[in-house]
């Protein structure tokens, strides 16, 4: 598979990562995307569509975690919102595509932003209201989670001199 460059091949491959193939990420962030007076509008409808679905997963796979699995104690809970930040990183990783453009990738990340600020908010609330604080580990687990600082992996170009795993001396 290419990277997507017209709107049909965008179609295809958001579908595809709106379905939770994950592997397409690359794909997408070496994608180009050419906005026109007849395309402009459809690419952002498509690009939030996406979106909102992917974050919509995101969320039934949190209720899921924590309703089938059997969570006993605060290490359950950290297993639980462990499990919930990976899949979430995706999602930060999909708002910052390069062939987004800035005012896309600004709405997308303050909402993402803003929901994770709700998801913690919510959290603290079921904290508070649990007798056993069990649900302070869980908290302080998803606490972690700064959406800032996940970002996309820079791909480094490899020196003639550098071999993998071999330690340096540096003087």
């Amino acid at each position: 598979m290419k990277a997507p460059a017209t709107y049909f091949e965008w179609k295809e491959i958001l579908d595809k990562f709106s379905s939770e193939d994950d592997s397409v990420l690359q794909l997408m962030n070496e994608g180009t995307v050419t906005f026109d007076a007849g395309t402009t509008g459809r690419f952002m409808i498509l690009f939030e569509e996406t979106y909102k679905k992917r974050k919509q997963l995101w969320v039934n796979k949190l209720k899921n975690i924590s309703q089938h699995q059997n969570i006993r104690s605060s290490s359950d809970f950290s297993v639980a919102i462990s499990k919930a930040k990976n899949e979430l990183k995706n999602l930060i990783l999909y708002t910052e595509l390069k062939p987004f453009n800035a005012e896309l990738k600004k709405v997308l990340k303050n909402d993402l932003i803003a929901f994770v600020g709700e998801v913690r908010k919510s959290l603290k609330v079921n904290a508070m209201n649990d007798r056993s604080n069990q649900m302070n580990s869980l908290l302080l687990v998803f606490e972690n989670l700064d959406v800032e600082k996940v970002s996309a992996p820079i791909q480094h170009q490899n020196p003639e001199n550098f071999v993998p795993n071999k330690k340096r001396i540096i003087f």
